[in-house]
């Protein structure tokens, strides 16, 4: 009897050897079709079959839903979907799709940063066109900023991409500003002095909106200097801080601080014309240089 115990317990354990070694390899096969399904979807992709690469890439989050890059994949066909589609509810349906796609990609990306870069860069755009499309869509403005500004303080995104996402959200904000003001814009007062200052303090409602763009001015100082911090000769983030100024010199009725803030956005704007100018001229020399050198 002491036999016949020992020898089914050493089925036993062989019976639960051979089931785990199935599980691991049930496992493994469907990886292997998920890849293949995948590879499928990206040729037909790059052959601009989209339909169809469409249909692979969610066969393949379907088979195994653990790999981002067939988010980022499935996600791109139906950024091209929504981008021909002209009905703007089934548009807006079909971006909120890819944005759960590169949602699923950036949950699952363990740090490579060649999908969180992705992932973030699509989610700004599909944000961005949301807003460009409905401006009062206030949830794509607010996650199109969250989403730049991960993408300006992420780890993983080289520097001129942190500045660049930085600048993007400084020049949001100008604009933010910009759209308030000039609704107040006085076009007599205007024809002598386009930054004249408006009159934003005479009901609630007007108020209300002098201190959504004094927020924003605040916003997009914030920005700007980050970017410049990154890149201090970043010329596009300094003429953007010296509208930045123009923006100041609207909202205030001092005269004396009018002139200062004037100051301050000619000063800015003339150190960014030198400085690119000397871009310019730096990138003509090297451009002369090279078509001089010989070749081999």
């Amino acid at each position: 009897m002491k036999v016949f115990r020992n020898s089914t317990t050493a089925l036993m354990i062989a019976a639960v050897a051979v089931l785990a070694t199935l599980g691991s390899g049930c496992g493994y096969i469907k990886k292997v079709i998920a890849k293949d399904k995948l590879n499928q979807g990206m040729i037909e992709y790059n052959k601009g079959n989209y339909r169809n690469a469409q249909e692979f890439f969610k066969d393949a989050s379907d088979t195994d839903p653990n790999n981002p890059t067939t988010w980022l994949c499935l996600g791109a066909t139906r950024v091209k979907d929504y981008r021909k589609e002209i009905d703007n509810a089934k548009k807006k349906e079909i971006a909120n799709d890819a944005l759960k796609d590169y949602q699923n990609a950036l949950s699952l990306a363990n740090g490579n940063c060649g999908v969180i870069d992705n992932a973030l860069s699509y989610m700004a755009v599909i944000y961005d066109d949301l807003r460009n499309d409905d401006r009062n869509d206030v949830r794509s403005v607010d996650e199109w900023r969250k989403t730049m500004e991960q993408r300006a303080t992420n780890a993983c995104m080289k520097r001129d991409i942190q500045a660049q996402s930085f600048y993007g959200l400084g020049v949001d904000y100008w604009k933010c500003s910009y759209d308030q003001t000039t609704r107040y814009q006085d076009k007599a007062l205007s024809a002598n002095d386009q930054f004249h200052y408006r009159k934003m303090d005479y009901s609630p409602e007007a108020l209300a909106d002098r201190q959504k763009a004094q927020a924003c001015v605040t916003k997009g100082f914030e920005y700007f200097e980050k970017a410049l911090v990154i890149d201090p000769e970043y010329t596009q983030a300094m003429f953007y801080k010296g509208l930045l100024y123009r923006e100041l010199q609207k909202l205030i009725k001092e005269e004396a601080k009018r002139k200062e803030f004037e100051q301050m956005a000619l000063k800015i704007a003339a150190e960014a014309n030198a400085l690119q100018k000397k871009k310019e001229a730096a990138a003509a020399e090297q451009r002369a240089h090279n078509q001089a050198a010989p070749t081999s």
